[in-house]
């Protein structure tokens, strides 16, 4: 009995100290501590914002660099291709036109020459008949 006795006077001063009530110096210094943290979380989580929007500004700055990149090698792929249409199209315009000029030349050359046969024709004619006219 003097055990369970001793043992209740232990455990009643153990738990003596939880009954105390917290003060008004235990609120502010614990709204001191809350505010406190309260600050450098907000703080912390401030600076981890702009780093995490470099971070992202970086990114997509890199981005639309090699996006730039590529519109502007796609660019000079387009032109290049351009250049080539228009070499092949004014090739197939050399190879059909050069022909053709030289048939209408070649044309010309010879209607000049059936002309002067027809003249000579005439005039052989014309000094055949006068011959048989005048023998």
């Amino acid at each position: 009995m003097k055990v369970l006795i001793l043992a209740s006077v232990l455990f009643s001063t153990i738990a003596f100290p939880a009954l105390g009530a917290l003060t008004d110096a235990d609120l502010d210094k614990i709204r001191l501590i809350v505010n406190d943290s309260e600050k450098r979380i907000r703080e912390e989580t401030k600076a981890e914002i702009t780093n995490a929007e470099v971070r992202i500004k970086d990114y997509v700055d890199i981005r639309f660099k090699s996006i730039d990149e590529r519109f502007q090698g796609v660019d000079k792929q387009i032109t290049h291709v351009t250049y080539i249409t228009y070499g092949l199209i004014a090739l197939i315009i050399a190879a059909i036109a050069i022909p053709q000029i030289l048939i209408a030349w070649r044309t010309g050359k010879d209607r000049s020459l059936e002309k002067q046969v027809e003249i000579l024709t005439e005039e052989i004619e014309t000094l055949k008949r006068k011959q048989i006219i005048q023998p």
